[in-house]
């Protein structure tokens, strides 16, 4: 199992206790920063943040923190909790990301995200949506302004999803739509063509996984009834779940051979919202 936090969850978003917090992100109670960080370093307690939040509104929904093989490394692992101000069942709710650590692998981040019902599954807005917080250079009481720059977002991600929503696209934008999905995470078939064919050791010259037909029509398929809409929203929501939780087929080309395979399921907290952020950003252009 890798080493890194975990966001690809299937867990349904419930309300959450400080003791919930605490089994599922003890590092999120931290009070100082770990021994290897430098002077210049400004630590930010994530607990006062979580209370700032909670004094707007926003109450936890969803935690979790980096695994690690040393109990001395808990303290101060990177960890994310999920925030949200509506906990009723609607088809899907903003919420508020708060990413942090306290050993200078990570600085605060505030992220604009979706969760949907549908699929269990939450979704990361683009680049544009999120706010960072440097550890350095003592301004840690900025924070609320941040809370107060992402709650204003929000509405905005929403807006936009709704937007999305009104759209629908022909099956050819959807191909194109899910190409282009497909290209965030593995390279094409096509890229390595030419490779495959004019080399005679192709086979120790091109190695990896590599995406195909087959791979572009699991991932737009349908899995549920919720998902048979032919809307950008609803193309988009199909393509995140399949880039994220894995499951399409792949081209897997070894040194002893090629056969095909199932991606996995992203596992890295930041593949995950590099993921989610390009796949937004493929998305509004398709809106534009």
């Amino acid at each position: 199992m890798p080493f890194d936090l975990l966001i690809t969850d299937k867990t349904p978003r419930t309300l959450l206790s400080q003791a919930d917090l605490f089994d599922k992100c003890p590092a999120a109670f931290n009070k100082a920063p770990a021994p290897t960080v430098t002077s210049k370093y400004d630590f930010v307690d994530t607990m006062g943040a979580v209370e700032i939040l909670q004094d707007h509104g926003f109450k936890p929904v969803f935690a979790q923190q980096k695994p690690s093989r040393k109990s001395s490394n808990i303290p101060f692992a990177s960890h994310l909790i999920a925030f949200a101000q509506d906990l009723e069942d609607n088809p899907h709710r903003p919420e508020i990301l708060l990413w942090n650590s306290s050993d200078g692998s990570q600085s605060l981040r505030l992220l604009s995200g979706i969760f949907r019902f549908a699929c269990d599954n939450g979704i990361v807005c683009g680049e544009g949506l999120q706010a960072k917080f440097r550890h350095i250079g003592g301004k840690t009481a900025g924070f609320e302004n941040l809370v107060q720059e992402q709650a204003k977002n929000m509405p905005k991600a929403m807006a936009k999803a709704e937007t999305m929503q009104a759209i629908q696209l022909s099956p050819k934008q959807q191909k194109d739509f899910g190409s282009q999905a497909l290209d965030l995470r593995w390279k094409s078939t096509r890229d390595v063509a030419n490779t495959w064919l004019n080399t005679a050791n192709h086979l120790e010259t091109v190695c990896g996984s590599f995406w195909d037909g087959a791979t572009l029509q699991n991932a737009l398929a349908a899995k549920r009834i919720e998902d048979t809409p032919q809307d950008l929203w609803t193309v988009y929501n199909r393509l995140q779940e399949s880039l994220i939780q894995g499951g399409v087929s792949l081209v897997s080309c070894t040194k002893k051979g090629i056969k095909s395979r199932q991606a996995k399921a992203v596992q890295s907290l930041k593949e995950t919202v590099r993921l989610n952020q390009g796949l937004w950003d493929l998305a509004e252009k398709v809106a534009a």
